[in-house]
């Protein structure tokens, strides 16, 4: 029997998502309105907002047997709930604090699950006319042409992804030790500021790693997609399969370059969504 790959649902998402772009570009440079939600680094604006009211009405309006997971909707007092249907997940701009301060590392994350598995992801940074998407069996593919995690099987050969964005005792204290661990085993340690644009890159080359604590599905799950369709490898912090509702996630180019990182890494335990 063939399996299906919801092309109805991934060219229409597709679409909604580039419309949705337009808006953030439009808002990029224009002054903006910001709130804070669980911190003063937890920002969110009305742009956000927006968004994630048009995907969500636009994929219900077409696929009206749909449940959603958004980032602003769950940060509204809805509940993040993974069940077994079709269910759409939903960051309408994951690198807010780079979108107040129009850094362009900026992305909007889209993905498609079936019995809590992701059928295809969409991350696109509508300012820099970044396009990555994948489709599951089908590969990983950036503008239109097919990409390849990179060769990379050594840590020290390793351009590593470390974010540094909490301000709590515990979080910061994971963040210190894993900086005084890695960088004297790495290439270099880079940071982007959005969870889908390191993912995405990860999933072309540009980086070979990135592990962390502390997001949300909506974050990891769509991009992760795009890096396993690329070659990659993605998985809990244990090593174990991925959990998306565990808020923690380790990626790399090769399971070789997985392993000489598991051992080494600094966590904090977070509580579930």
């Amino acid at each position: 029997m063939e399996r299906k790959t919801y092309q109805e649902e991934f060219d229409f998402s597709l679409e909604l998502v580039k419309t949705c772009g337009e808006v953030i570009k439009k808002a990029f440079t224009a002054e903006k309105k910001i709130s804070e939600k669980s911190c003063a680094n937890d920002l969110v604006t009305e742009t956000d907002q927006l968004v994630e009211k048009m995907l969500i009405g636009g994929l219900k309006e077409r696929f009206p047997v749909s449940r959603f997971i958004g980032e602003e909707s769950v940060a509204g007092g809805e509940k993040c709930e993974l069940t077994g249907e079709t269910t759409w997940i939903i960051d309408p701009i994951d690198g807010t604090t780079n979108f107040v301060s129009s850094n362009p590392h900026i992305c909007t994350i889209l993905g498609f699950m079936v019995e809590k598995e992701v059928e295809f992801g969409i991350v696109y940074n509508p300012v820099m006319d970044q396009l990555w998407t994948a489709r599951k069996g089908l590969g990983a593919f950036f503008n239109g042409k097919k990409i390849q995690v990179s060769t990379c099987t050594e840590l020290s050969k390793a351009l590593l992804i470390q974010e540094m964005y909490d301000n709590s005792e515990r979080k910061l204290a994971m963040v210190f030790k894993n900086l005084e661990t890695f960088i004297p085993k790495v290439r270099g340690l880079r940071t982007y500021g959005s969870a889908g644009i390191n993912l995405a890159y990860l999933a072309m080359g540009a980086v070979d790693a990135y592990f962390d604590c502390g997001f949300h599905i909506w974050d990891y799950a769509a991009p992760l997609l795009i890096v396993t369709e690329a070659g990659g490898v993605g998985m809990d912090i244990t090593g174990e399969k991925v959990d998306y509702l565990a808020r923690r996630m380790l990626a790399a180019s090769s399971q070789e370059l997985a392993d000489q990182i598991l051992p080494n890494m600094a966590t904090v335990p977070m509580e579930r969504d």
